[in-house]
């Protein structure tokens, strides 16, 4: 199966899961850049390079009474970030797939009844869909 049939079988469930999953995964790896960041928001006109910065945060464990640098110190923060990803991705993706299979007409086997190719107009539609959808769901937690 090429992925767009997979795609186009999977369960809303399986869809928000997968969706849920890749935030938690983008989060992970952002982390460490976004708390870099906002560093250098706080602290404009004292900033080095990202490398400094990032071996300053790491420093900071043994200026407080620890002996030695732990990389868990770039992930400060992760915590609510993860609790707002999950279900914002979940949505976000999900949504983004059940409106491609309403405007392509699939029935809920995945099979195509109307039309059988995704035009640039269905993924602009679709993805304009999820953005509304997505921001549904943040904003009640943003506020």
């Amino acid at each position: 199966q090429d992925r767009g049939t997979m795609a186009s079988s999977a369960s809303h469930t399986i869809l928000a899961c997968a969706g849920g999953i890749a935030g938690v995964i983008e989060a992970v790896l952002v982390q460490p850049l976004e708390l870099i960041k906002v560093r250098f928001q706080l602290n404009h006109g004292h900033n080095g390079s990202i490398i400094s910065c990032a071996r300053e945060i790491l420093a900071e464990e043994s200026a407080a009474g620890g002996t030695t640098m732990k990389v868990s110190r770039l992930f400060r923060g992760l915590l609510p970030e993860l609790c707002g990803m999950f279900p914002t991705r979940s949505v976000m993706y999900s949504s983004n797939e059940m409106a491609k299979r309403l405007l392509l007409g699939n029935n809920r086997n995945g099979k195509q009844e109307k039309m059988n190719e995704e035009t640039t107009s269905i993924i602009a539609l679709s993805g304009a869909f999820s953005g509304v959808a997505e921001a549904a769901v943040v904003t009640p937690f943003q506020v």
